[in-house]
C-alpha cells in the first residue's frame, strides 16, 4: 500500500523547554483537533496542570481486542518467532508484580501508565510493541518536534530516527516499516498475520496467564509456551512444549528430582496428540523465574 505523503505543516525549532512545548501544541491543534474530553475518571485538582492529550483527540485511532498473547499475535505481520505478554492489571498486588518492572516499559513512555504489554521479534531482526494506556491520554513531549506524518490516515508519531508510534487501542511502537505493516494486518481483516506459526500450541494452553510468553525454533524446543500466574500467595509457572531438545528434557527432569521448600516441578511427557512436554514449576516468585530450562 503506498504511503501517504508527509505532511507540510512545519515547526519551527529553537532551544528551549517552553518553546518545544509551543511547538508541540500547535501541531496538536492540527493533528488532534479540539477535542479535549478525558476518557478517564475526574481528576483530582494538583498543583502541575495536565498537559496530556486524549487519546480520543487523536483524528483516527488503532482499534484492535487486546487482551491475550493471540490477540498480539493476530495483530502481528506474519514472521514472529518470540512473543510475550503482560497484563499490568492482574500483576498489581501479586508475588508476580516485579514482571511489571522487567518486563514494561516505563511510565515515561507515554506519560501515563500502560496496562497491558505485548513484544514481538521477527525473523528478520526487527520487532514491535504494543501497549494499553490509562488513563487513555499521553504527554507528546516524548515525541520529537519535526512534523508528524501520516499513513492510512493515521498520525504517525516520531520518537528518534528508528522508532515511531501510531497511536489508539493498543498503540504500536516500533521501527517504521514494522509498525506500517502491522497497521495492514490490523485493517485488511484478510491480511496474514503470526497467529498461524502458533496456532497448534494456542489450543493446548492457558490464554488468562498474566504473563505470557512463547517462542519457536530455540534451543529449548521446537515451540514453547511459558506462562506465570499467582496461585495462594505462590507463582506458578507452566512451561508446555513441543519438541522439546534432549538438553531441556534432561533439565527438566533434574528439577523434578529436586524438589525442595522453595520449589516444587512436576512435569509430563507424552501429552496429547501433539506428544506434548509440560512442567509445571510451583515456589516463590525467585525461585520460579529463576528455574532455567535451558543450559548452554
Amino acid at each position: 500500500m503506498a504511503k501517504s505523503k508527509k505532511s507540510k505543516v512545519a515547526a519551527t525549532a529553537v532551544a528551549g523547554f517552553m518553546v518545544v512545548i509551543m511547538i508541540v501544541s500547535a501541531l496538536a491543534s492540527i493533528y488532534w483537533g479540539g477535542n479535549n474530553n478525558d476518557d478517564s475518571t475526574a481528576a483530582q485538582p494538583t498543583a502541575t496542570p495536565d498537559t496530556r492529550i486524549p487519546l480520543s483527540s487523536v483524528r483516527k485511532l488503532i482499534d484492535h481486542q487486546f487482551d491475550s498473547i493471540t490477540d498480539g499475535l493476530e495483530m502481528s505481520p506474519p514472521g514472529a518467532i518470540a512473543v510475550r505478554y503482560i497484563d499490568a492489571e492482574d500483576l498489581d498486588g501479586t508475588p508476580l508484580e516485579p514482571l511489571k518492572y522487567q518486563y514494561l516499559q516505563p511510565y515515561e513512555t507515554y506519560g501515563t501508565n500502560i496496562v497491558r504489554s505485548y513484544h514481538a521479534e521477527f525473523w528478520d531482526g526487527t520487532w514491535i510493541e504494543l501497549h494499553e494506556l490509562y488513563p487513555r491520554k499521553f504527554n507528546p513531549g516524548v515525541f520529537i518536534t519535526q512534523s508528524p506524518t501520516q499513513y492510512n490516515n493515521h498520525i504517525v508519531l516520531i520518537r528518534n530516527k528508528d522508532i515511531v508510534n501510531i497511536m489508539g487501542d493498543p498503540c504500536i511502537m516500533g521501527p517504521r516499516n514494522k509498525v506500517e505493516a502491522t497497521v495492514d494486518v490490523i485493517e485488511d481483516k484478510n491480511a496474514s498475520n503470526s497467529y498461524p506459526y502458533f496456532s497448534e500450541l494456542l489450543l493446548q494452553v492457558d490464554h488468562d496467564a498474566p504473563y505470557q510468553m512463547m517462542a519457536m525454533n530455540s534451543p529449548i524446543a521446537s515451540q514453547y509456551h511459558d506462562a506465570m500466574r499467582a496461585v495462594n500467595g505462590s507463582c506458578e509457572r507452566t512451561i508446555t512444549l513441543i519438541g522439546a531438545t534432549e538438553n531441556t528434557t534432561t533439565i527438566l527432569n533434574e528439577l523434578a528430582a529436586n524438589t525442595t521448600d522453595e520449589i516444587e516441578c512436576n512435569v509430563t511427557f507424552g501429552e496429547g496428540d501433539l506428544n506434548l512436554t509440560i512442567a509445571r514449576i510451583t515456589g516463590d516468585y525467585d525461585a520460579a523465574m529463576g528455574a532455567r530450562i535451558y543450559e548452554p
